[in-house]
């Protein structure tokens, strides 16, 4: 936050959470003090949805909405999200003397001036009639297909399962060629494998920039199942079967609304095991040379307001990962999901995995070309996922000090961690070296190393920079990312690459709460992830 707000951000949202015990929204430390003061952020602050009435109803701090809307104002909100009687409270504040006439000419002033920089009153908006033949274009197709391709991470690849087509040639078509000649059967399975919805995820439409977007049409998305019947060779049969549901909904029990009117979202009820539909997954898998097994969360589970009690697959989807499995049948399971989920053991050490979050309206496309050889896995996980939700909370930087690296009857050590992804072949990192062994602060951190393709594919690989303070006044993480390079190699291809990083970055908050840069020894650790055993590591010192 502090680095884009010194950057020129123009607008932050405030969250619902209190900072020793003061709501973010009234929080004038964080507020006026850090983020306008220390930081020196100009732009204007948004409360999110109805913070102002929480403070009221649900966290109880303000007795009404005139106090609640007069604190609010005071702390230097401009713009307050739908709280259906702020403007009612505000009025009431200005008649008790709570707020004076023109305490709201520094918001209207920021808001403005917003709206000057963004060029809206010269250009308002688009003309409707415009908006249907852009929003959704082939070119917003082809830049949507870009991200989900890049976007995809291999997390596991037994035996080199993938790519199941072997080569990595299309034809004219986008369907592989040059690879296995060989008749396959794939078995696509799954509730998600032809969800066209919830691979959109949450916050998918709704704008009102074009009459479809509520709508979604069918024929604009592209499915795992799509994906995978479009481009894989044609001699090649692919079955689908859903083998599982996800869920039922039903209505919340405390009510349809909350106090102040606005509606409860429905309550989910996880789906029991259909045995019909598990018998035909099961069916198609034992009959099939592979199973594509797609599962995750839908767009129940996804995304605001939505945070579920657990971190399991949810529904019938364990048990059919379970079965299919058991066939004996190699598996490649699909993980659609925006958060990290716990894998029960059968995916886990499934041949492979792949997490595809929420890839979009060509995200089926993305995942089949990736699965089939048509593209190279690039993408690196931003997050960790769990091995068990008791290992929460699960993050790569956490700080030193934890009493052990294990529970009684668990590995603290996640399945998967930030910045891991698979490639198809392999990058060697080699002779790394420091310009220099001692720094000022003021100084410049630089280094080479080579990078060696090995393999027989073409790779972009990610190489992260990690930089750990060894001993620290303050506890604190054992390393930080701090910069990255994406390098495209050719098979065989070898090239020496440079990084810079400022010793100004190198730095630690104190026990006085002060960001600095403290003097003593460094490792720096260039690497495929976080926990990467091979990583190439160097000591250096700051003055």
């Amino acid at each position: 936050f502090e680095r884009v707000a010194r950057e020129g951000c123009r607008t932050f949202m405030l969250g619902y959470q209190s900072t020793d015990g003061v709501p973010i929204t009234v929080n004038d430390w964080l507020l006026s003090d850090v983020l306008r003061g220390e930081w020196g952020y100009t732009g204007t602050l948004i409360t999110d949805w109805d913070n102002v009435g929480r403070m009221v109803w649900e966290q109880k701090v303000q007795p009404d909405y005139a106090h609640a809307a007069a604190a609010a104002v005071t702390a230097g909100n401009d713009m307050v999200m739908t709280t259906p009687h702020f403007y009612e409270g505000a009025l009431e504040a200005v008649e008790r003397g709570m707020l004076s006439p023109d305490a709201f000419d520094t918001a209207v002033t920021r808001i403005l001036t917003l709206k000057f920089d963004l060029g809206l009153f010269e250009n308002p908006r688009l003309p409707s009639e415009q908006l249907p033949a852009i929003v959704g274009s082939p070119a917003h197709a082809e830049l949507n297909l870009d991200i989900a391709r890049r976007s995809l991470v291999l997390l596991r690849n037994e035996g080199e399962l993938l790519p199941l087509a072997g080569g990595f040639a299309a034809d004219r078509t986008g369907r592989a060629s040059g690879g296995d000649p060989a008749p396959r059967r794939i078995a696509v399975l799954g509730p998600l494998a032809d969800d066209a919805q919830t691979q959109l995820g949450d916050w998918a439409g709704g704008s009102g920039q074009a009459d479809w977007i509520d709508g979604q049409p069918r024929e604009m998305i592209t499915t795992v199942l799509d994906g995978i019947r479009r481009h894989a060779p044609e001699n090649w049969s692919v079955t689908h079967a859903r083998g599982a549901d996800i869920l039922t909904l039903a209505p919340d029990p405390a009510g349809a609304a909350f106090p102040d009117g606005q509606p409860r979202p429905p309550v989910v009820s996880p789906a029991a095991v259909d045995e019909r539909l598990l018998g035909d997954a099961v069916t198609d898998a034992t009959r099939a040379d592979v199973a594509v097994v797609v599962v995750g969360d839908r767009i129940e589970l996804v995304g605001e307001g939505r945070s579920t009690a657990t971190l399991e697959l949810i529904g019938a989807q364990n048990a059919l990962l379970d079965a299919v499995a058991a066939t004996g049948t190699p598996m490649v399971v699909v993980l659609m999901a925006s958060k990290p989920l716990v894998l029960p053991p059968s995916a886990r050490n499934a041949e492979a995995i792949v997490w595809a979050a929420n890839p979009g309206m060509q995200g089926g496309r993305a995942v089949a070309e990736l699965l089939l050889g048509l593209i190279e896995p690039q993408g690196r996980l931003p997050i960790s996922f769990a091995a068990h939700a008791g290992q929460q909370p699960t993050y790569y930087n956490q700080i030193r000090g934890q009493h052990g690296d294990r529970y009684a009857d668990l590995t603290q050590d996640p399945p998967f961690v930030f910045g891991e992804g698979l490639s198809y072949t392999w990058v060697e990192y080699e002779d790394l070296v420091l310009d220099a062994e001692e720094l000022a602060r003021d100084g410049m951190l630089g280094a080479e190393i080579t990078l060696r393709n090995v393999g027989t594919r073409p790779v972009r690989e990610t190489v992260q920079v990690y930089v750990s303070d060894l001993i620290t006044s303050a506890s604190w993480t054992d390393q930080e990312l701090k910069a990255f390079r994406q390098i495209d190699l050719e098979p065989g291809e070898a090239r020496r690459i440079r990084i810079e990083i400022p010793v100004a970055d190198l730095t630690i908050v104190d026990a006085t709460g002060r960001r600095v840069v403290e003097p003593g020894e460094f490792e720096l650790r260039i690497a495929r992830s976080s926990r990467d055993v091979w990583a190439q590591r160097a000591r250096f010192a700051v003055q």
